[in-house]
């Protein structure tokens, strides 16, 4: 193993640990509402138990990484998402102007701003940060006349899945009223996956949505993005979804 790796492995397993132990040095009464506290007071439904150290690192580490990186490159589509579509921007700074009027949204503010909900959704449809997975076949199947036998690994593909023209209009297009309640409803429930689904959806799926959502009623409100001049992205997929050649933009103060 590369000692590169294990050592960054074990600078990052020792930040984890030590914020672990500053918490449980805390009477409980003190913890912060936060999610750390929340996964340290979790409980095993069948058994009553806690997380064991390791489990409880992991699930940690998992969820720093969630909200870091893929939350990252959602807000680096999204800038691109809107510069290349104005009529979207301009419904977009209107919602969050009405609202707002300048102020950080609370969280009962967020639920007041669908449309800016709808814009990440559609961000994740076209640019999902993870666009290929894997889940291990449970039992022998076959799909479209391939043999897939138990325990074989399957790639999945959001950023496929999200483009499949039987099950999206115009699928090209980047369009947020696809995610009205009515429209989101009546929608296959595997049509769109930028988490994964099932079981194994990813733990961080509503903490992205919550913080990609903040996040973007916060900067959208004081700055408008433009491309740079004649630029088109590279898309390259290496694990997570990014481009070749960067996003050079100029982000404009309102």
């Amino acid at each position: 193993m590369p000692s590169k790796y294990v050592a960054a492995r074990e600078l990052v397993h020792g930040l984890i640990g030590e914020l672990i132990a500053q918490r449980r040095g805390l009477d409980e009464a003190k913890w912060p509402d936060d999610l750390l506290s929340r996964l340290m007071k979790a409980r095993d439904e069948d058994t009553g138990q806690a997380m064991s150290e390791s489990l409880l690192r992991d699930e940690s580490i998992t969820t720093f990484f969630a909200g870091h990186e893929t939350t990252a490159r959602t807000m680096t589509f999204a800038w691109y998402a809107l510069a290349t579509n104005p009529q979207v921007t301009a419904r977009l700074q209107e919602e969050l102007d009405r609202v707002l009027g300048g102020r950080v949204p609370t969280a009962d503010e967020l639920r007041q701003l669908p449309y800016t909900l709808q814009v990440i959704k559609e961000v994740l449809r076209l640019y999902p940060a993870a666009p290929f997975y894997v889940r291990d076949a449970v039992g022998a199947d076959q799909l479209n006349g391939f043999d897939v036998p138990a325990g074989a690994a399957v790639m999945l593909s959001p950023y496929y899945t999200h483009r499949h023209p039987q099950v999206w209009d115009d699928p090209e297009v980047f369009d947020p009223d696809r995610w009205t309640r009515e429209r989101e409803a009546a929608r296959h429930a595997y049509a769109y996956h930028p988490f994964a689904a099932g079981q194994r959806i990813c733990i961080g799926n509503n903490f992205s949505l919550l913080e990609s959502h903040l996040l973007l009623a916060m900067l959208a409100q004081r700055f408008t993005p433009r491309l740079r001049a004649g630029f088109t992205p590279q898309w390259a997929m290496q694990g997570t979804l990014g481009t070749s050649n960067g996003m050079p933009m100029v982000i404009a103060a309102r």
